[in-house]
């Protein structure tokens, strides 16, 4: 909760960091998906560079520590291990059930969410230095079990994850782990870097600025390194590229995946460099948010964007929704009507969504989507527990 130090000056809570960050992943990714992209042969687009391959891992990222804070806050209630059981199974159908749309444009990232932070449940539990250790150890080991497997095994080209491979887990779950968009044995080392976040005293004003040097010497050194690499003619034999090859994703599944790609940056590439500087770049993000919400001006300038960070289910729902059917109208063939790709469709979306977000929360308060899976993850089974308690 918040605070008031001696001098008056108030701390804010921990929450308000976090939905910032969430807010600015979010915006992040919305830009990714909508805004300006660059021409096949030329520069990547502005929004590319700055969140393609970063806003998804910081999304991961407060996963992690959102599960640290709410078990801490909250054990026996949204915080407990039946709640998070249940949190993770409505994520995983939920993202399915997007990812069940007729050309949905994006990969949704919502079911590999749901699987990791059920995973992510007997980590939480471990002894501070333990963690760190299985962390550091997570990041060094996962990108090569991923690439390695990709090498061995012929190309696989996974689609969306979709409802209907229920009835085939298996599939499914090598699709989430392995040969998705968004490989679950990769990304679940942005999730226990997020464990180890959420134990942190994000109110102090040292551990923010320890939080964003460290976040900025990872990001400095891993696009430092990658650059190195390229220079050398190390990285890649797209010989086309130059500068464009430390922000470029894979070839794979379209092309073989080899042991080359271990040297990758990139856009998630899965290659050691690109988890590390994702890494940063989320710690670079909550460490700069802790600081500036102890501003006064600057908690008011982020209001709208911490307002969209406490209900980002709802909205990152809206926004696949939305882009969906905006890609697949008729509509938008038109040359007089907004399309997709631009800085005025993110623009539009933006505020749009920011905008609903700051009414919503001021006149209800919890986001609809939150408040349904608050519902039945927590609410519905203490309604249970007080119907079954003896008389």
């Amino acid at each position: 909760m918040p605070g008031v130090t001696r001098s008056g000056i108030r701390i804010p809570s921990r929450v308000d960091a976090v939905d910032a960050a969430r807010g600015i992943a979010l915006l992040g990714m919305m830009l990714v998906h909508v805004g300006p992209h660059g021409e096949p042969s030329g520069s990547p687009a502005i929004g590319q560079v700055v969140a393609g391959g970063r806003a998804a891992p910081l999304f991961a990222v407060l996963a992690g520590v959102a599960l640290s804070l709410v078990h801490r806050r909250d054990p026996r209630g949204v915080g407990s291990v039946r709640a998070t059981i249940v949190r993770g199974v409505l994520l995983v159908v939920l993202g399915l059930g997007l990812g069940s749309l007729d050309d949905v444009p994006v990969y949704v990232i919502l079911a590999s969410y749901g699987l990791m932070i059920v995973v992510a449940l007997p980590f939480r539990t471990l002894p501070t230095r333990v963690l760190l250790l299985v962390t550091l150890g997570w990041i060094a080991v996962a990108p090569f079990v991923v690439i390695g497997t990709q090498v061995l095994h012929e190309p696989v080209i996974a689609m969306q994850s979709e409802l209907a491979e229920l009835g085939h887990p298996l599939d499914l779950g090598a699709e989430l782990l392995v040969w998705g968009a968004y490989p679950a044995i990769v990304w679940f080392a942005y999730v226990l870097v997020g464990l180890l976040v959420g134990r942190l005293d994000l109110r102090s004003a040292r551990t923010a600025w320890r939080l964003a040097g460290l976040g900025a010497a990872l990001v400095v050194l891993t696009v430092g390194l990658a650059w190195w690499l390229i220079s050398g003619g190390a990285v890649d034999d797209r010989s086309s590229l130059g500068w464009e090859l430390l922000v470029a994703p894979r070839a794979y599944p379209y092309a073989e995946a080899s042991w080359n790609d271990l040297l990758l940056l990139g856009e998630h590439t899965s290659a050691p460099l690109n988890v590390i500087s994702a890494i940063g770049s989320a710690l670079l993000v909550i460490g700069v948010c802790a600081l500036l919400v102890r501003l006064p001006w600057a908690r008011l300038a982020l209001l709208p964007v911490r307002a969209a960070g406490a209900m980002t289910l709802t909205l990152y729902t809206a926004h696949v929704l939305w882009f969906w059917r905006a890609a697949t109208s008729d509509a938008y063939d038109r040359p007089d009507v907004l399309t997709p790709g631009t800085w005025s469709h993110w623009l539009l979306q933006a505020v749009a969504l920011v905008g609903f977000a700051m009414i919503w929360q001021r006149q209800v308060g919890r986001g609809p989507l939150e408040s349904a899976v608050r519902l039945l993850s927590v609410t519905a089974w203490r309604g249970r527990a007080r119907k079954n308690a003896p008389a």
